[in-house]
């Protein structure tokens, strides 16, 4: 049996072209440099040249101070949330008019509960028996 033959000097001929991987990087050199000179020309092509007259924004002020639709962001909502409570409770808590010319009242909650509680819950007919 034979056995093969290692040359240690030198390189391996056989896994690449030296030249071809040279010319590769020179291809993506010039490549790089003519699109670094295209973005250069391009922006000072811009600074030279602005853009006179912008786009209409959709979006943009108009001569008229618009609100977008209820319900808004409050600004103060502890206050407000507490000024609703304290209406809330006034109304659960006195006697008042609800529709006067039908002559409808409201009366405290705790005074409607006591008289529920006397005149009774309805309750439903037991079912009749054939």
């Amino acid at each position: 049996m034979m056995e093969p033959r290692h040359n240690s000097i030198g390189h391996e001929t056989d896994t690449g072209d030296v030249r071809v991987i040279g010319l590769t990087a020179f291809g993506l050199a010039i490549g790089i440099a003519i699109v670094l000179l295209l973005v250069y020309a391009i922006f000072e092509y811009l600074v030279h040249h602005p853009m006179l007259i912008s786009p209409a924004n959709p979006l943009g002020e108009t001569s008229q101070q618009q609100f977008p639709p209820q319900p808004r962001i409050e600004e103060y909502p502890a206050v407000e949330l507490k000024q609703l409570h304290s209406r809330e409770e006034s109304i659960l808590s006195t006697y008042g008019w609800t529709d006067k010319k039908a002559g409808v009242v409201r009366i405290p909650i705790d005074r409607a509960m006591e008289l529920q509680l006397d005149r009774g819950f309805p309750t439903r007919r037991e079912a009749v028996k054939k």
